[in-house]
């Protein structure tokens, strides 16, 4: 068997098989009419709290000096962790549970909707907080938008006085103190 047919003989039926070589013939992709759903388990995703105690912060930006600059600003009180690639950041989600997202408003990687589309999949984290950090000259265009799925904007370069404030609306604070 050629064209990989021969590596989805060990996850199908014979009838499987056989509607495979029949669309083989009408020069169908296999991979084609494979489902998710194809019997092959997925293993189970439970993001969890931070064992520290601390609120858990996940920055996502392709610029390294905003990284530097929040990693700075959040780590002495927050579990903070940085990305600058987002699929590093969604793998790491897939484990950890963070109390709020920062995410660059135009990320090159990836597109920002399909991050937060795949954030909010997650029943754990459709509630998380995720905050765009814009540059000024940005901002008013997402003012604008009415429904971008974000708790709200940071101004870009951040100033600890607005983070501060973000956090505080968003209790963190509270968590620590618990």
């Amino acid at each position: 068997m050629a064209n990989g047919i021969d590596k989805f003989i060990k996850f199908g039926n014979e009838d499987d098989i056989q509607e495979i070589l029949q669309n083989h013939e009408k020069e169908i992709n296999p991979n084609e009419i494979f489902s998710p759903d194809d019997g092959l388990e997925t293993p189970v995703i439970k993001p969890v709290r931070s064992e520290s105690g601390k609120p858990t912060i996940v920055v996502i930006d392709d610029d390294y000096a905003a990284l530097d600059i929040m990693k700075i600003y959040l780590s002495r009180d927050y579990e903070c962790a940085v990305f600058s690639d987002p699929k590093e950041a969604i793998f790491y989600m897939n484990t950890h549970l963070p109390d709020i997202i920062f995410l660059d408003c135009y990320m090159t990687v990836m597109e920002t909707k399909k991050i937060m589309s795949i954030v909010r999949s997650y029943k754990e984290m459709e509630n998380v907080p995720i905050y765009f950090m814009v540059y000024e000259e940005e901002k008013y265009v997402f003012e604008q938008k009415k429904d971008t799925g974000a708790a709200g904007l940071i101004t870009r370069p951040v100033a600890r006085g607005d983070l501060q404030a973000i956090l505080d609306k968003e209790k963190l604070r509270e968590y620590l103190t618990k």
